[in-house]
């Protein structure tokens, strides 16, 4: 009977999720584990930990991870490592976290996905080929996400405490929320977080609300948010190669869960501009993803 573990480690939690053949053993929510921000061996230490908090006492056959900046393939090479050192004589996998999205919508085949949350990354599997455009960080990119979202929000609530900007009911609730009556309130707020890209990105559903809700300096900022999520998929097609090819797309991340003024925009555009694409909204959570390739990791290992 063997025991497997998928694993989204994200900017936001890490989600497990474990079976023991097609028994639901359990699930566990933990602290983020993003490479790029705890390092290596930190973020190692909180998946395997979230991993023994969803298992107890049994040990896994095969773990596969989906990790937030492991991208890169001496990231992810690394931090397979420093799970196995945590995870003795399990079989362990590790992609980034965009691979788990596309294969929790699309479990085998060719599939595109685009995943808008804290951050953004769209990838596509088309055969043998892994192909990926964005995910690259809040410094550099995440265009459209729900750090640029908040951000965007922020930057329009200080520039109303200077008088730059007009007040409106949006920036109110923000304000509220962020319990700040001037800008160092908000710049305190921010600053001394333990995760300020996390408090920023959670500004995002409140513009959300206030977009679908009609309010103009909302709309602005959703509308500029669909557009860069549009121009990301379309950089994926190019670069995928599989323009007017039919293929599912995998719509995943927090951003795109429910229905909003973001996803109108963008699924009419696709529809509009891209009518060979089948989005699949509501996919199962990422870590379902995972946990399809912890199970291949064992069949690939007893072929």
């Amino acid at each position: 009977m063997s025991v497997i573990v998928g694993v989204d480690a994200g900017g936001s939690s890490t989600n497990v999720v474990a079976m023991r053949d097609e028994l639901p053993l359990g699930t566990y929510a933990g602290d983020p584990a993003n490479v790029r921000v705890a390092g290596i061996a930190a973020s190692a230490a909180c998946i395997a930990q979230a991993v023994g908090a969803a298992l107890g006492a049994m040990r896994p056959d095969a773990v596969f991870v989906g990790a937030a900046g492991a991208g890169r393939d001496d990231v992810a090479h690394a931090l397979r490592d420093a799970l196995a050192e945590h995870l003795r004589g399990t079989r362990i996998g590790v992609s980034d976290d965009a691979r788990i999205a596309l294969r929790a919508g699309v479990p085998e085949g060719d599939a595109l996905a685009l995943v808008a949350g804290t951050g953004t990354i769209a990838c596509a599997v088309v055969g043998e080929r892994f192909v990926r455009c964005g995910g690259y960080g809040h410094l550099l990119g995440d265009e459209g996400s729900g750090y640029a979202i908040g951000a965007a929000a922020l930057r329009l609530l200080l520039k109303m405490y200077d008088g730059r900007a007009p007040h409106d009911a949006m920036l109110a609730r923000i304000a509220a929320h962020l319990h700040a009556s001037q800008a160092q309130d908000v710049l305190a707020r921010i600053y001394e977080a333990p995760a300020p890209v996390r408090e920023i990105a959670a500004i995002a559903p409140f513009v959300l609300d206030a977009a679908t809700a009609g309010e103009r300096s909302a709309t602005k900022i959703v509308q500029a948010a669909a557009l860069d999520l549009y121009e990301l998929l379309k950089a994926l097609v190019r670069a995928a190669d599989v323009r007017n090819r039919e293929l599912p797309l995998v719509l995943a991340g927090g951003l795109l869960a429910s229905n909003s003024l973001l996803s109108f925009l963008l699924e009419t555009r696709i529809s509009n501009e891209m009518p060979f694409v089948q989005p699949l909204k509501a996919p199962p959570r990422p870590e379902y993803g995972a946990l399809a390739l912890a199970r291949a990791l064992l069949v690939a290992e007893d072929a």
